[in-house]
Order: C-alpha cells, then sequence, then structure tokens
C-alpha cells in the first residue's frame, strides 16, 4: 500500500511538472509556429535568445515561459526524492542518495533562478551556477537510467520515458532544430513527461513484483 502511494503520489507530481513545461513551451511558440511553419515570426522565435531552460545571457522573456518552467522543475523536484522508491520499490544505495541529493539541491538551485527570472524579466543566476546547472543537466537523466536497470514492468517503462524527457536528451535529439531551437520542444518533452506518469500510474495498479535484492549490514534492502 505505501508503494501505491507513493507511485500515485509521484505520478501526479511528474503529470503536473509535464502540463506546466508544455504550458511554457505554448507560451513561447503559439501564434509565432501555431503551424510549425518557418516564416520569419518561428524563425524569430527558434533563436537562443528566447530559451529558458534555464536563462542565461543574452534573453529575452517570451510571455510567461520561464515563469512556468520555473515552476514546472519545483515540482519535479517535490517528485524526485521519492522515485527511487517509486520506480525501483527499494531505497537508494549510498552512491545513488548521493547523487540523488546533489541533483536534488541543483534541480531547486535552477528552478528558483528560472522563476525569479520569469518574474523580474531579467535573468537570475542559480546559485554556485554554472555547478549547478551542469547537475541539474546530468544528473536526473543518468539516475534515472539507473533505476530503470533497478525497476521492472511498468515502473521500468516509467524510468526509461521520464529520462527521455529531460533536457539532455532533447538536447541530443529533438530539441535540435534547423535554426538554433526546435519549435515546440519543450512541449515534447512535458508531453513525454506526462507520458512516464502515466506508465508509473499503471504500475501503482498492479501488484508490486518481489525480487531477490542486495541487503547491506543493516538488513534493509538497497541498490548501489
Amino acid at each position: 500500500m505505501t508503494l501505491r502511494c507513493l507511485r500515485l503520489g509521484a505520478a501526479i507530481l511528474l503529470l503536473a511538472s509535464g502540463a506546466l513545461m508544455y504550458a511554457a513551451s505554448w507560451q513561447r511558440w503559439a501564434g509565432s509556429c501555431s503551424t510549425g511553419g518557418t516564416l520569419d515570426p518561428c524563425e524569430l522565435r527558434q533563436d537562443h535568445l528566447y530559451d529558458f531552460l534555464p536563462p542565461a545571457e543574452p534573453w529575452a522573456p517570451a510571455g510567461d515561459a520561464a515563469f512556468l518552467a520555473g515552476l514546472s522543475l519545483l515540482v519535479l523536484a517535490l517528485a524526485l526524492p521519492v522515485l527511487p522508491w517509486a520506480l525501483t520499490g527499494r531505497r537508494p544505495g549510498a552512491c545513488s542518495a548521493i547523487a540523488l541529493l546533489l541533483s536534488e539541491v541543483a534541480l531547486v538551485a535552477v528552478a528558483l533562478a528560472t522563476l525569479r527570472t520569469g518574474l523580474s524579466g531579467v535573468v537570475v543566476d542559480p546559485a554556485l551556477e554554472t555547478w549547478s546547472v551542469a547537475v541539474w543537466f546530468l544528473g536526473p537523466p543518468l539516475l534515472l537510467a539507473r533505476f530503470a536497470f533497478a525497476a521492472h514492468g511498468w515502473a521500468r517503462a516509467a524510468s526509461v520515458v521520464l529520462a527521455l524527457s529531460m533536457p539532455l536528451v532533447g538536447s541530443l535529439t529533438y530539441a535540435i532544430g534547423s535554426y538554433d531551437t526546435q519549435p515546440w520542444w519543450e512541449a515534447v518533452s512535458g508531453s513525454i513527461m506526462a507520458l512516464g506518469a502515466f506508465c508509473l500510474l499503471v504500475a501503482a495498479t498492479l501488484p508490486h513484483r518481489t525480487t531477490p535484492v542486495v541487503r547491506g549490514a543493516d538488513g534493509v534492502p538497497s541498490f548501489p
């Protein structure tokens, strides 16, 4: 029952985060690239000047995109600490716990900076600046890939799909456009995250699969 509640709670947070990211993308692209065209307004909006994940100088606001993206990252930060349990059914080991803590701190720092940027209309650097951005960019997708190896069934599918929604994967694939940034890529990211949340919802409705686990000296199951 506890695992089911964790999965349901995490899935709801991930759905909310994905919806907010989709809304942020709408603020940037709707009107300029409403049909995915290549007319001048759409090409102009593809400029890195309007990127908001995270905003960096030089930067120009596109509606409330940065504010909504900051909210999306904050909601994701609420879900991230419970994902090891929700996805694998076990507590993280020492290495995964340290990586999770660092990723959480970096995610909150980037989220708050993005939110404050959206509110003020000028770029606000995150705490620890480049360090925070690097850990936020690399940490969560690598953790999700690690959890995928320890998860099973629909929980494993959720891990893989959630990893695909991360900006690291997007920057190598669906965020690449013919001119700087691919239109609507943040909406694609948010939609993929929502799909991952759906997989986690399905996992919550199914009986938990019991698998052999490695137990630490204290007798508590963990994964490295």
